[in-house]
């Protein structure tokens, strides 16, 4: 299980990671252990995460884990996703209260778009794309932000 960066002035977590240029086992081997520290149960909390950014366990790489379909019937699915992008944003906005791993016991209202479309690449180089919306899509632009250097916190009404 690898370690979770935490802290709001945490070097790393504000870092811009970088594009993933090698599609190899060790690429495939880091996405399998960013799984597994994503559904550990956190002792403090008892909370597990529903996404997962590289640099929140201190790989500079643009790499991400998505839930899909938190909150709704069906089965929910792991979906690694490596130098992802947004390519459409839908004008709506819906406001929810948002967590993290890197910060334990935080809990803050954010307003984010309803729904997103985005592309990236499969652990094997292969593009992929397609929309989220509802938690989908929240869980992608909040580790997306990750991969950026910005934290949920960020969006704080002064």
């Amino acid at each position: 299980m690898l370690t979770i960066e935490t802290g709001e002035t945490n070097k790393i977590l504000r870092t811009h990671c970088h594009a993933v240029t090698d599609f190899d086992k060790n690429l495939l081997h880091f996405v399998a252990e960013m799984e597994e520290t994503m559904a550990q149960e956190d002792p403090e909390t008892g909370i597990r995460g529903v996404g997962l950014a590289a640099n929140q366990v201190g790989d500079l790489r643009r790499i991400l884990l998505i839930t899909l379909n938190v909150g709704e019937r069906k089965e929910q699915k792991v979906l690694p996703m490596i130098n992802p992008e947004i390519t459409w944003i839908s004008p709506q906005k819906v406001l929810m209260e948002e967590g993290c791993l890197s910060l334990p016991g935080v809990f803050e209202y954010v307003a984010r778009p309803a729904r997103v479309q985005a592309r990236w690449q499969g652990a094997d180089g292969t593009w992929h794309e397609r929309k989220f919306g509802k938690w989908d899509a929240r869980i992608l632009l909040h580790e997306l932000d990750h991969l950026d250097g910005t934290l949920f916190t960020d969006y704080r009404k002064s």
